[in-house]
């Protein structure tokens, strides 16, 4: 589907903005735009993860239970976990793992709560390799 012109929307688009990327179809249409100023769209955001603690690398014992990519992306995948994570409830615990001053304290603290135990036997069993 093509886009039309910003300008005059009656033509397709067959240029772009060098600066705002706004379509336009002719000499005269770019001429137009060009008499108000626009401006550079605001890259898109990638969501960051925060930095890995320099102390928590050098342990090794540690760096033995951290998962891996393909790890990761099964416990991204896993429908059951997904399913556990809509819950409002579920989302407010892990939001107090994340505020907690020692988070692996209040893991195991919830891990008591029955439902919280259940993601965390999903997420497990997520990690599996499939056979």
């Amino acid at each position: 589907m093509s886009k039309l012109c910003t300008v005059c929307s009656t033509s397709v688009a067959k240029y772009k903005c060098p600066i705002c990327t706004s379509g336009y179809c002719s000499v005269s249409c770019y001429k137009v735009h060009k008499s108000e100023p626009c401006t550079r769209p605001e890259p898109i955001q990638k969501h960051e993860f925060p930095a890995v603690i320099a102390e928590d690398k050098d342990d090794e014992e540690e760096e033995k239970h951290r998962l891996g990519v393909d790890e990761l992306r099964r416990v991204g995948e896993s429908l059951r976990v997904r399913e556990l994570l809509e819950s409002p409830q579920m989302r407010e615990l892990i939001e107090q793992v994340h505020k907690d001053a020692d988070p692996v304290q209040a893991i195991r603290v919830l891990r008591q709560r029955a439902e919280f135990e259940q993601l965390v036997q999903a997420m497990l069993e997520a990690t599996e390799s499939p056979k």
